[in-house]
């Protein structure tokens, strides 16, 4: 009996233990077994760096918007220290994405194919026109900002057509509320952010007429775009239930591709006399302009309500990881665009506005930084995904 009772025990300790004894597989020519201990625990700035997804460029676009805002505004010393954080986030993420892409392009092509994480590589496209931005009005360097529009401008051409080709010839397709959100905008916040980029480049080519044109053409796609995409999404919020957990940061991007619409028509009216197309047409532009900020304002206090209901009524913790800055982008970006068409004849009287906005861009912005810090920092086991990735149960 005691033999027995020695080895009920040694089950019960082992039983508790966090090392679990396993056979070793057959082969094994002395017959011992190995020990399978529990996944080692990383943190997740290490995850990240090895799960890193296309919406991670969500913190470059939001660093250089709100020191564009910043800048525009009088915060010149703010709007300088914010670019200097882009000439280090935004080439690091672009190798670590290019690592990624060559040491497991098939995680990338089915992310790609994914209807939650495949728009958010698009992404890349407007981090890189911001940059762009960011070299002509704070570095005065035009000649690195066209390089930077061609890339871009290469970029939406590839992932616009691949993104919608997946969506498109997939068999299996989730519903509108597993498979839709705010990211599908990044679709809208591509193809203005190159519109705007391209109005700050024409004097780079030697045919400004064309870059003119294909920002027009941008412009007005994005508008058809948001259109489209808007529609859908606000048919998913009234019909189909939306439960707290589901109202993620990536929906503010309803209010940010409406934003970033209005600074593109802004943008292209500074442009547009100097182009015998465009200046037949300024009406026309000056009219959607006004048109999509005022989209945009009206979704701010509906977001508002809504992050209200979800983080004060319903609970539900805020975790800084790469969605918030979905949330970040848009709030600079309404500050730069009504800074914009304030300075239009007749609409001064807006200029309030971003004065207060800047403040609260700048503030989340910084709350975003220490949060992530915090969330990077902390440990995870190995297989767990990061920040970066969305599951069908979350969005960006």
């Amino acid at each position: 009996m005691e033999p027995l009772q020695r080895t009920g025990a040694d089950i019960r300790r082992q039983s508790l233990s966090p090392v679990v004894g396993r056979r070793s597989p057959a082969g094994d020519e002395d017959g011992s077994e190995a020990l399978e201990r529990e996944p080692p625990r990383r943190s997740a700035l290490v995850v990240l760096l090895f799960d890193l997804s296309g919406g991670s460029f969500a913190f470059v676009m939001a660093t250089g918007i709100v020191s564009i805002a910043a800048s525009r505004l009088g915060h010149g010393e703010v709007g300088a220290i914010l670019f200097a954080v882009n000439l280090i986030s935004f080439p690091l993420l672009c190798v670590l994405m290019l690592v990624r892409l060559f040491q497991r392009p098939a995680a990338i092509l089915a992310e790609l194919r994914n209807h939650r994480t495949g728009a958010g590589f698009l992404a890349a496209v407007a981090a890189t026109s911001i940059v762009g931005d960011q070299f002509v009005l704070l570095a005065s360097n035009s000649n690195i900002a066209a390089a930077l529009w061609l890339v871009s401008l290469v970029l939406w051409v590839g992932l616009i057509y691949v993104f919608f080709v997946a969506m498109t010839i997939k068999w299996v397709k989730p519903p509108l509320a597993t498979g839709l959100d705010g990211s599908w905008l990044l679709a809208v916040v591509a193809t203005e952010a190159i519109t705007i980029l391209a109005t700050h480049v024409t004097g780079v080519f030697s045919r400004p007429d064309i870059v003119v044109f294909v920002s027009l053409c941008l412009f007005l796609l994005g508008g058809v775009l948001y259109l489209i995409l808007i529609s859908l999404i606000v048919q998913r919020w009234l019909f189909e239930a939306m439960r707290p957990e589901q109202l993620t940061p990536p929906y503010w991007i309803n209010m940010g591709a409406a934003a970033i619409t209005t600074l593109a028509g802004a943008r292209l009216l500074s442009v547009a006399r100097t182009n015998p197309l465009t200046a037949g047409i300024i009406q026309p532009i000056e009219a959607a302009t006004v048109l999509f900020w005022a989209i945009a304002t009206w979704w701010v206090p509906l977001l508002v309500t809504l992050l209200i209901w979800r983080h004060g009524i319903h609970r539900v913790r805020p975790v800084f990881d790469l969605q918030y800055w979905s949330m970040v982008f848009p709030l600079g970006m309404y500050t730069a665009a009504t800074w914009a068409l304030s300075r239009k004849n007749g609409l001064e009287f807006l200029a309030v506005i971003p004065r207060v906005s800047v403040w609260i861009a700048l503030t989340s912005w910084l709350f975003g930084l220490v949060g992530m810090i915090r969330h990077l920092s902390r440990p995870r086991r190995r297989g767990q995904r990061g920040s970066g990735h969305v599951d069908a149960k979350a969005s960006l």
